[in-house]
């Protein structure tokens, strides 16, 4: 009778038991099933082996497989025991984590905010159908570096473009909407072909939209009205088509209501029929006009350019005095809006963009430095799990794990950020500039979401996996060996981090003075006196319909000139004689809103630098100043003293009049302490905004007074305090800025009236955002505010984590120098000489940083032509590089004094 168990069962045994023990295990059942077959029977006995044979095979097995899951986790993969490992290494540092998520956070705000915005600038697409082939056809002024839109000449030409679909123009009228029992009420009109509704592909929600029989001489007049005046004005009236509508002198008949969200082509309610004949206007006149098409099936943007440019080299060849500096372009429909036709804008997005990831690196750096200290303190961790089999790549990814989840935090609270401040930012400048364009949206996109994941990849690359290659380097051997001797960790703070400290102030040297320029004048604008007491002022620009007056003749041209003189004054002379007026008065732009030009001085050196603040025309070398063309009672209505000289009369608001006043500033920054009266200046220079007609330059002209600086500053940041006023007469201005002081009545409460008088002179005048002025100072002054305190909050951060940065570094050196200092301390060393050899390291660092970041901050002011700091780089820069030295030195501090206090025996005894 055999006492041998079950063939099977053992062989199921032998595979299930790990070789080292196998013959004990083997030997020991065998024994004991000897026994139970003598003792209970052999089937007892064979059931029981079956048993014990199952139950080693499923315990040795899930042994093994849990080992081998061990050993990958050690070496390649994340578990969920490393979730939990990072998420308590945050929380066992919180001031750490807190300083390193808040600075990382400011940053990602910002950097996903400007991603944000110069996307929808340069890659904005139209939300309509096939939108990414929606293009604008434009004449580019090579000679002025500007976008020429008196293109109804080429216009006729362009219609022989076969790359482009359903070619069309659209030019922008201000029509008073004229309703019963409601006051007038200036509205944007789009003068469209009916080709724009089919680039458009949006049926009509009512009615139809306009058909090339409405573009016909003699064609009804006819009008399609946006979603929103359907509702707001008409109530959704659904019998709304054929009912009447009168726009200026014209009463138009209702024929379609679009789709609610349809504001091509740019952010429109009102289209009328397009009855101009662009044969009939000679190169470079006419009306302003955007011009816009499909590319055809199968064009590109390359080959509908090349096309185009074959049409100008033939109009360049027939009409050589006006088209030899043009270059007709295809570009994306929306680039024609927002100025991103221009290499030049889109170039300074992108600089902008750069500056401010490099900002987020200098963050990061600063934060990689923390974590690095930290991850000293950790020294017995990584020796321990590397003695027990952990690879170094496992140890790496650990820590880029925590990292990770340190970024993460980060970013969700930057998203946070970033979704209030783009909404706050789209109701500013709603108030501020109106309707936005129908495609532009401020708000966090799909494409906006990819660049947060990207960066806390990048920013958890840079704190995570710098500082844990350091920390598992060759040295961490050492370490253990370190260990096991009973003499801590050696970790040391090698070349990497001092050139990491030398780069990040570098960088923060390079970088911050510009934040700081602007900065400072965005809260200055916020925290600043107007001048004047804007409470008690009303203003708005003046215009009259002008219909198709000027478009074709000089002689409608001078009527209409003559006709809105006219009004005008009568206008003018209405409002002071109502008891509610203190005064009114006119300009080319409202204070604070002067335009830039370059003037010479006679017997004042002009700058060697030249200037580029939009200067479009002329030379670029002289003074840039701000400018203005006030009525001859501007300075009294707004109760501006005169300081010097004489102030204007109606003499000097002739053409012929050479007499100009200045402010206090340009008495200053030209002459010092001398007389200005009677010193002449001419310009010499033209900005994009001011126009031929509002700068004659090469003219001479004379100061005849000095006036307060007024206002003390406005929304430029180009640093021009210095201003020029021009007198001039009604009707020279075509619209002028209008202010309207009041008394006895707040502003908000006169504009009824004020429409009312405006409507008995002319119902054809335009009154254009009547606005309380105190309303709309206090709307600019929050968009100033949004501006410097974001900028702001960047500064504090960098400068914030430098301080950190080099704090951790500096603890972290004395920490590791306390038996040095502990000798030299009892061996009787001066203090001072102690502490000359721990700020010695500290100096050095922030010297060279500084020296490599004022530097860095001179050569791209070079490049951007004084554009940075307009001027003001010599103090500024200087005063940045001191601010930062002195922060790491402030920094250096507390490590010094933790130096001083190391006893002697206690640091011997440490070792």
């Amino acid at each position: 009778m055999t006492t041998r168990p079950p063939r099977l069962a053992r062989w199921i045994l032998e595979r299930a038991v790990p070789s080292d023990i196998r013959e004990d295990v083997s030997d020991d059942l065998e024994e004991f099933f000897r026994r139970r077959r003598l003792a209970d029977g052999r089937l007892r006995a064979h059931l029981w082996y079956w048993r014990q044979s199952a139950s080693f095979a499923v315990r040795f097995t899930a042994a093994r497989l849990e080992s081998r899951r061990r050993e990958a986790d050690m070496t390649t993969g994340f578990s969920w025991i490393d979730l939990k490992l990072a998420v308590r290494m945050l929380l066992r540092f919180p001031a750490l984590t807190l300083v390193s998520v808040l600075g990382m956070a400011v940053g990602m705000a910002i950097a996903t905010a400007a991603f944000t915005i110069a996307f929808g600038l340069l890659d904005a697409s139209l939300p309509l159908v096939e939108g990414e082939r929606v293009v604008s056809v434009i004449s580019w002024d090579a000679s002025t570096n500007n976008r020429e839109k008196r293109t109804m000449r080429d216009f006729a030409a362009w219609r022989e473009l076969t790359s482009i679909d359903d070619l069309g123009a659209v030019r922008t009228v201000t029509r008073n909407l004229i309703a019963p029992g409601a006051q007038p009420e200036p509205v944007a009109v789009a003068e469209m072909t009916a080709s724009g509704f089919r680039v458009a592909r949006v049926d009509a929600a009512l009615g139809r939209h306009i058909l090339p029989e409405d573009e016909q001489a003699g064609a009804p007049p006819v009008v399609v009205i946006g979603h929103d005046v359907w509702t707001r004005r008409f109530g959704s009236d659904p019998g709304i088509i054929g009912r009447t509508l009168q726009l200026g002198d014209t009463t138009y008949s209702v024929v379609g209501v679009m789709p609610g969200g349809f504001g091509f082509p740019v952010n429109h309610e009102y289209w009328i029929p397009w009855r101009e004949a662009p044969e009939a206007y000679e190169p470079r006149t006419g009306p302003t006009i955007d011009v816009f098409g499909r590319l055809a099936p199968g064009v590109t943007l390359e080959s509908a350019q090349a096309e185009l440019a074959a049409i100008g080299e033939r109009a360049a060849a027939a009409f050589p005095r006006t088209h030899e500096y043009l270059r007709p372009r295809v570009v994306p429909y929306a680039h024609a809006f927002t100025d991103m036709a221009d290499s030049g804008n889109a170039m300074a997005l992108h600089a902008i963009q750069i500056v401010i990831v490099l900002l987020l690196a200098v963050v990061c750096v600063n934060v990689a430095i923390l974590v690095y200290a930290r991850t000293a303190t950790r020294q017995a961790e990584i020796s321990v799990r590397t003695a027990l089999g952990a690879s170094r790549r496992r140890i790496v990814a650990q820590l880029f794990l925590e990292a990770l989840v340190l970024a993460g935090v980060a970013a969700f609270i930057g998203v946070g950020l970033v979704g209030t401040g783009l909404r706050y930012l789209d109701a500013a400048l709603r108030q501020l500039a109106g309707p936005l364009p129908f495609w532009m949206t401020f708000g966090l996109s799909t494409e906006g979401v990819i660049y947060v994941v990207g960066l806390t990849i990048l920013a958890a690359a840079i704190v995570g996996i710098v500082p844990a290659l350091k920390a598992t380097g060759r040295r961490v051997q050492a370490g253990l060996q370190g260990l096991s001797a009973g003499s801590g960790s050696r970790m040391q703070m090698g070349r990497l981090w001092t050139t990491l400290i030398v780069v990040q102030v570098a960088i923060a040297i390079a970088v911050l003075p510009t934040a700081m320029f602007h900065a400072w004048n965005s809260l200055r604008f916020r925290a600043g006196d107007r001048g004047y007491a804007a409470h008690e002022f009303l203003t708005m620009g003046l215009a009259l319909d002008s219909g198709n007056a000027g478009a074709s003749s000089s002689s409608s041209a001078a009527a209409f000139n003559e006709s809105y003189a006219r009004r005008h004054a009568e206008l003018e002379r209405t409002l002071e004689a109502d008891p509610n007026v203190a005064a009114v008065t006119f300009s080319l732009a409202e204070p604070g809103g002067d335009l830039a030009a370059v003037l010479e001085v006679e017997g004042v050196p002009a700058p060697i630098d030249p200037v580029d603040y939009n200067i479009v025309e002329g030379t670029k070398r002289g003074h840039l100043v701000r400018f203005n063309r006030v009525a001859p009672d501007f300075f009294s209505a707004f109760d501006v003293p005169l300081l010097m000289g004489r102030g204007f009369g109606p003499a000097d608001a002739t053409s012929t009049a050479d007499a100009a006043l200045v402010n206090r500033a340009f008495v200053q920054r030209m002459f010092g302490d001398e007389n200005p009266l009677g010193r002449r200046f001419k310009y010499v220079g033209r900005s994009r905004e001011a126009g031929a007609g509002n700068v004659t330059l090469e003219r001479w002209y004379e100061i005849v007074g000095v006036v307060k600086d007024f206002p003390a500053y406005g929304m430029h940041g180009d640093g021009s305090d210095a201003r020029v006023y021009h007198a001039v007469a009604h009707g020279d201005l075509h619209p002028a800025a209008v202010a309207v002081r009041v008394r006895g009545i707040t502003p908000a409460a006169f504009a009824a009236r004020l429409r009312e008088i405006a409507a008995a002179v002319d119902p054809n005048l335009q009154l254009r955002g009547v606005a309380d002025a105190e309303a709309s100072v206090r709307r600019e002054q929050g968009l100033m505010r949004l501006i410097g305190v974001t900028i702001s909050a960047v500064m504090l951060s960098v400068l914030a984590l430098s301080g950190a940065g080099i704090y951790s570094l500096m603890s972290f050196t004395v920490a590791r120098r306390r038996k040095e200092i502990g000798i030299r301390t009892a061996l009787g060393a001066d203090p001072v000489r102690i502490l000359a050899g721990i700020f010695s390291r500290a100096l050095v660092q922030l010297g060279i940083g500084a020296a490599l970041g004022l530097a860095g901050a001179v050569a791209l002011e070079g490049v951007l032509e004084g554009e940075m700091f307009q001027g003001r780089g010599a103090v500024i820069l200087p005063l940045v590089a001191v601010v930062i030295t002195g922060v790491g030195l402030i920094a250096t501090i507390e490590p010094a004094r933790r130096g001083l206090r190391i006893q002697p025996t206690e640091a011997l005894r440490e070792d």
